[in-house]
């Protein structure tokens, strides 16, 4: 790996807070996107809010696989959920809580592999990055 790594995306987007835009990265399938009902958009598509959560459950999830692999342990299945909260923050909105719920089920020693998934959760570049509030929920079997 040579660091620093760079990702680039694209955003194309009319104008009406109704219509809904596609993001993208590299030459990957676009991600229809779309302001929530909760912002009083007509939703449909991925919100910011959306992208942001999936990014920070899919880096875990990214980072977990990787370490498994170099251990030479093995899982099953991972699956991950996040609860994000938006709330008011002075004049604004800020991204206040995030609660990260990481279930790996079939793991080849799960303690071992609990520990791996401790090490992943320390490390993630993405969660790393969040000044917001949040919470790790987990269970290895």
């Amino acid at each position: 790996m040579i660091f620093p790594m760079r990702f680039e995306v694209q955003v194309a987007a009319s104008a009406g807070t109704r219509t809904p835009w596609t993001a993208q990265a590299d030459s990957l399938p676009p991600i229809l996107s779309a302001i929530p009902p909760e912002f009083m958009g007509p939703g449909g598509g991925y919100s910011p809010e959306d992208l942001f959560a999936i990014s920070v459950v899919n880096c875990l999830i990214a980072t977990f696989k990787v370490y498994v692999e170099n251990a030479k342990a093995s899982f099953q299945q991972a699956r991950g959920k996040a609860v994000l909260t938006v709330d008011k923050q002075g004049a604004g909105l800020a991204l206040t809580q995030i609660d990260i719920h990481l279930d790996v089920t079939g793991a080849s020693d799960p303690t071992r592999v609990k520990t791996i998934l401790e090490a992943a959760i320390r490390d993630c570049a993405v969660s790393n990055s969040i000044k917001s509030g949040k919470t790790f929920h987990t269970t290895v079997s």
